[in-house]
């Protein structure tokens, strides 16, 4: 029951965030898969994904329906400056991305400079 709740949660997040980008006509949503095929040229793009697994306070994986993203958080922009201390780790929270960088030196295997439009908690 919770788990459906907290789908449904996302859900109408998603949906209210993509009628905002509907008013702006060059933001919109991307899955990771349209992102990496695009090699991070979405122009005004953003990514909802949970964050699946904390590696370390700055690297954490990503996740949607169409695959995972190493996420660093070391870009300047980032709102979140550590994914994880002993007392909060932010394992299964939800996260908006804006703009999200492609790094050329690590290939689809990592996003790189990044902007949290949004950190959604867990609802288990």
């Amino acid at each position: 029951m919770k788990k459906a709740i907290a789908f449904a949660v996302s859900i109408v997040l998603a949906l209210v965030s993509l009628s905002c980008a509907a008013l702006s006509e060059e933001t919109r949503f991307v899955t990771i898969q349209e992102w990496l095929e695009a090699k991070g040229e979405c122009g005004e793009c953003m990514l909802l994904l949970k964050i699946r697994e904390v590696l370390n306070p700055v690297l954490a994986i990503g996740e949607d329906e169409t695959g995972t993203i190493n996420l660093y958080s070391g870009g300047e922009d980032s709102l979140i400056l550590e994914f994880g201390t002993p007392e909060k780790m932010l394992t299964g929270y939800w996260i908006v991305i804006g703009n999200p960088k492609y790094n050329e030196y690590e290939g689809t295997i990592e996003m790189a400079d990044w902007t949290v439009l949004r950190l959604i908690p867990n609802i288990e």
